[in-house]
C-alpha cells in the first residue's frame, strides 16, 4: 500500500486495528511498515501491539498515543512529539529519535539497541526495567528520569542532563557520562562497571551500595555525595572534588584518591585511607596535604 494511501485512510485502519485488539469481527492487526507520517497530528492514537517496522513519523505529533508493544525497529521519530506516549515493552531496535519530546513518556520493559536519540527530551521518562545497548543519547535532557532495575551497555550519555535521575538497582557496563548533569541523581544499590564520569557534575548523587567497579571519575564533581557502604574497589578518583562526602564502610581498596579533594568528608576511617592511593596532591579531611599516614588523625575532617 503506497504511503499516501495509507495517510488518507489512517482512520480507517485505526479502526480496524482496533477490533483485532478487542477481538471483535472484522478486524486486523495494523502493519504499516515503510510508511511515511511525517508531520502529521496523530495525537493520542491507539497503535498497542502494531507493526510500524521502518515507519517514518519526522516531525509527528503523537503525545499520549498508546504504542505498547509496538514494533519500531528502524523507525524514524526524530522530533517526533512523544509526550505522555506509552511505549512499554516496544521494541526500538535502531530507531532513530534525534530531538524527539519524550517527557513524561512510558518506556518501560522497552527494547533500546542501536537508537540514536541525541538532544531528545526525556524529561521525568520512566525507563524502568528497559534494555539499553549500544545507544547515543548525547546531549539529551533526562532529568528526573527513571531507569529503575535497567540494563545500560556500551551507551553514550555525553552532556546529558541527568539531575535527579534514578537508577535504583540498575545495572551499567561501559557506558560514558563525559560531562554529565547528574546533580542530587540516586544510583543507589546499582551496578556500574567499567563506567566513565570524567568531568561530570554528580554533586549531591547517592552512591549508597552501589558496586562501582573500575569506574572513572576524573575531574568530576562529587562533593556532597553519599557513598556509604558503596564498592569503590579500583575505582579512578583524580582530580576529582569529594569534599563534604559521606564514606561509612565505603570500600576504597586500590580507589585513586591522587589529585582528589577530600575536605571535609565524612565517616572516613584510617584503615579505609590506608588502603587508598593517595600522594602529595590529595587534600585530606581535615585540609591537609597527603598522602595519608596513619595515626595522623588527617581522616578525621575540622
Amino acid at each position: 500500500m503506497p504511503a499516501s494511501t495509507a495517510e488518507r485512510n489512517i482512520h480507517a485502519v485505526l479502526d480496524v486495528h482496533r477490533a483485532w485488539l478487542e477481538k471483535r469481527p472484522g478486524g486486523n492487526r495494523a502493519d504499516l511498515s515503510g510508511m511515511v507520517f511525517s508531520e502529521q497530528r496523530l495525537g493520542p492514537v491507539m497503535l498497542r501491539e502494531a507493526i510500524l517496522r521502518g515507519a517514518t513519523f519526522i516531525e509527528t505529533e503523537l503525545s499520549g498515543a498508546d504504542l505498547s508493544a509496538c514494533q519500531l525497529e528502524r523507525a524514524d521519530l526524530r522530533k517526533a512529539d512523544l509526550r505522555h506516549a506509552d511505549l512499554t515493552g516496544g521494541d526500538l531496535t535502531g530507531a532513530l529519535m534525534d530531538r524527539a519530546w519524550l517527557e513524561d513518556a512510558n518506556l518501560s520493559e522497552t527494547r533500546l539497541l542501536q537508537v540514536q536519540a541525541r538532544q531528545a527530551n526525556f524529561d521525568q521518562a520512566r525507563l524502568l526495567d528497559a534494555n539499553l545497548q549500544q545507544c547515543d543519547f548525547s546531549g539529551s535532557s533526562a532529568r528526573k528520569a527513571s531507569f529503575h532495575q535497567s540494563k545500560m551497555f556500551g551507551s553514550q550519555f555525553a552532556d546529558v542532563d541527568m539531575e535527579g535521575a534514578l537508577f535504583y538497582h540498575a545495572r551499567l557496563q561501559m557506558c560514558r557520562f563525559g560531562g554529565a548533569k547528574l546533580r542530587e541523581a540516586t544510583f543507589s544499590s546499582a551496578h556500574l562497571i567499567d563506567c566513565d564520569f570524567r568531568a561530570a557534575d554528580a554533586a549531591g548523587a547517592k552512591f549508597v551500595k552501589a558496586e562501582l567497579a573500575r569506574c572513572q571519575f576524573p575531574g568530576a564533581t562529587l562533593a556532597g555525595c553519599d557513598l556509604r557502604e558503596a564498592n569503590l574497589k579500583s575505582s579512578i578518583f583524580r582530580g576529582c572534588d569529594l569534599s563534604g562526602s559521606r564514606f561509612g564502610s565505603a570500600i576504597l581498596f586500590t580507589a585513586d584518591l591522587r589529585g582528589a579533594d577530600l575536605r571535609g568528608a565524612r565517616e572516613l576511617t584510617a584503615e579505609q585511607l590506608g588502603q587508598a592511593l593517595t600522594d602529595k596532591t590529595t587534600t585530606l579531611p581535615n585540609g591537609s596535604h597527603g598522602p595519608f599516614v596513619k595515626h595522623s588523625g588527617a581522616e578525621r575532617p575540622r
